[in-house]
């Protein structure tokens, strides 16, 4: 019996060259479709993520709100009348250096320091202030007053308070008023305040100092 050896390498050898190509197709098969699902996931990403941009802060502005202003009003305030300047016409609240109150008197008036020159304090509301007219007159009383021109008596005129609803207080309000030279003697010499009354004004008690007030008796 004659035995046939059928050489089968060729055919093993082209089925291991089949298996071998269908494994590597499908392991580059697995690798496109792994980079696939990676540029997939990769693409999801970006174009499902929302990039958003802070908007910045508004800058704080260098000017703060418009508040109630501290200067309201400042410009209307009267000058305190420790810090006037002695000056005929000149007006301020309060007493200058040297001058003592009276709270049971409306009027009084005194020498300032400096010759020529009085100091009329008014007591009454310091929103409606009573002052002085800047300049007095020597022996100008009239017959209303029973005073002649030649008595020699220093005439002041008073200006009415304004007109509208006044504070309650009661506080002094003092005018530097001018005379006439020939009437700063050193001497003393009546006054007449308005038509309030008249006093005697007593001289300065030191030179550059201001004189005791003579107020009119209420």
């Amino acid at each position: 019996m004659k035995i046939r050896r059928i050489d089968r390498s060729g055919v093993t050898a082209r089925a291991l060259a089949r298996a071998g190509m269908t494994a590597l197709g499908i392991s580059m098969t697995a690798a496109l479709a792994l980079s696939g699902c990676a540029q997939s996931d990769v693409g999801g990403s970006e174009a499902g993520s929302s990039t958003t941009t802070a908007s910045p802060a508004p800058e704080e502005s260098d000017t703060a709100s418009p508040s109630p202003s501290d200067d309201a009003g400042e410009g209307d305030m009267p000058v305190q009348a420790a810090d006037m300047e002695t000056k005929a016409g000149n007006s301020g609240r309060g007493l200058p250096p040297g001058l003592e109150g009276n709270t049971e008197s409306t009027v009084g008036v005194a020498w300032a320091p400096e010759e020529g020159l009085l100091y009329v304090v008014t007591n009454g509301s310091s929103s409606c202030p009573t002052y002085a007219e800047p300049e007095a007159t020597l022996g100008a009383g009239g017959k209303s007053a029973k005073v002649a021109a030649a008595d020699g008596v220093l005439s002041v005129r008073l200006t009415p308070p304004s007109d509208g609803i006044c504070t309650m207080d009661f506080g002094p309000t003092t005018t530097v008023v001018g005379v006439p030279a020939e009437s700063d003697t050193g001497e003393e010499i009546p006054v007449m305040l308005g038509d309030k009354g008249t006093v005697q004004l007593q001289p300065r008690a030191a030179e550059g100092k201001p004189g005791p007030v003579a107020w009119l008796d209420s």
